[in-house]
């Protein structure tokens, strides 16, 4: 084996302990310009992480809401572009407007059945429609009705023109 003489060149700096401080030499030569702003960026985004971390953490323990609350303010209303404005004097009802219907028959009392009966209210139904009616309701093609009977064994809506009756199934 052969020896090979090296110079002290070749090592890099010594540090040395003195009295517990760690001393190098030439240590501010061996940073440059961009490992100097590296380190301070990477410090000062340690501390903002930790800190915006710390916040919300504070935050979320003292008002659960907060941030739900805030991201619901931010958002921008869905709303219909409506126009509204004043009813006419002429018009003098405390009525609300309703959409009129339109049939392409007047239903017949045949075409009624009771769906259901509760206190002084009644379900009637035809093929397509579904109506809720109480004594004094005009019903088409009953007319008004007159008394709403519930039982047992079903009940009977008596109105102008017709008296409905439930038809009862038998049980199994």
């Amino acid at each position: 084996m052969s020896q090979v003489a090296t110079s002290s060149s070749d090592f890099p700096p010594v540090r040395r302990s003195l009295g517990g401080r760690t001393t190098a030499k030439n240590v501010d030569r061996d940073w440059s310009v961009v490992d100097w702003a590296i380190a301070l960026s990477s410090v000062t985004l340690a501390v903002s992480s930790a800190s915006f971390f710390s916040w919300s953490y504070i935050v979320s323990i003292e008002t659960p809401d907060y941030f739900q609350q805030a991201a619901i303010a931010r958002m921008a209303p869905k709303l219909d572009q409506i126009e509204t404005g004043s009813v006419g004097e002429e018009i003098k009802t405390d009525a609300m407007p309703a959409p009129s219907i339109v049939r392409d028959h007047t239903p017949t009392p045949s075409d009624y059945q009771i769906v259901m009966i509760f206190q002084d209210e009644a379900l009637l139904a035809t093929r397509k429609e579904l109506m809720r009616v109480k004594v004094g309701s005009v019903v088409p093609g009953l007319g008004t009705v007159q008394a709403i009977e519930g039982g047992s064994l079903g009940g009977t809506v008596t109105a102008d023109k017709a008296t409905l009756r439930s038809v009862n199934t038998p049980e199994p």
